[in-house]
């Protein structure tokens, strides 16, 4: 196995015509650049330096790999150079996966800047759904909602989405208000949930919280749509009740 400390040694040796200043250079003993010096010449099965009591030079041998041994160092520098330089300035491809909703109403809103910022990054954005992983989906970043129950990912908090229960003015016109969690299940509900292969489902239990307090219920969906952003759409054109995002119901709120 190639060691590259024992190649800057011999390179160093051979620049500085000295271990002494070699060693010195490295912050070491000289005693220690010149085992590794020997274990590398060992290793080749040929004689790189040869050594007096008062000066050193290189073989033939130590020529031809003190040439290579340059490249090598200098690939192996640029490599550093190359990663410093994309985490001081992103660039390349990023593949995200994100819910169509979260896509929508958080991601969307903010790609063009996020481009701005980042001139030289690729991004490339993916409706996501189910429990994939970001290597399933061949993906380098998946915002999900919920815990992560796969501990071998790198998870970090986004953000906190607060949700709540909207109807539009038009839909709640001439119908008796609910005063209880129970109420709501005389209304139109407009359900996201789905079953275990995908398909809508026909009820879903809505999980209300003020303050410590939660209560169940129960309801019947009026409209059943896997889809977040078209019961976002149901809800403004007045067809029931529904849980949205605060922060995507936020604009029409402020127009009501």
């Amino acid at each position: 196995m190639i060691d590259l400390n024992e190649l800057q040694y011999f390179v160093q040796v051979a620049q500085a015509r000295s271990f002494t200043a070699a060693g010195a250079h490295f912050g070491v003993p000289k005693s220690s650049v010149s085992r590794a010096i020997a274990a590398l010449e060992q290793r080749l099965g040929v004689r790189l330096i040869e050594r007096t009591t008062r000066s050193m030079a290189l073989t033939e041998a130590g020529e031809i790999y003190l040439e290579r041994c340059r490249r090598v160092i200098e690939e192996a520098e640029l490599a550093d150079l190359s990663i410093g330089t994309m985490q001081a300035a992103p660039r390349g491809r990023l593949r995200i996966g994100a819910p169509i909703a979260f896509a929508r109403f958080m991601l969307g809103p903010r790609l063009a800047e996020f481009a701005r910022r980042y001139p030289e990054l690729r991004v490339q954005l993916q409706i996501t759904a189910g429990e994939s992983t970001p290597q399933q989906a061949n993906l380098d970043v998946l915002i999900r909602p919920g815990p992560l129950e796969d501990s071998s990912l790198l998870a970090r908090p986004l953000a906190t989405i607060e949700l709540g229960l909207y109807a539009s003015p038009s839909y709640l016109k001439g119908r008796k208000l609910p005063k209880t969690p129970a109420d709501l299940s005389q209304l139109d509900a407009l359900i996201t949930a789905c079953g275990p292969l995908g398909q809508p489902a026909e009820q879903t239990i809505w999980r209300l919280h003020r303050g410590k307090d939660v209560q169940e219920v129960r309801v019947e969906a009026r409209l059943s749509v896997p889809d977040p952003t078209i019961n976002h759409q149901l809800a403004l054109d007045g067809a029931g009740v529904a849980i949205l995002a605060q922060h995507g119901a936020a604009q029409a709120v402020a127009k009501k």
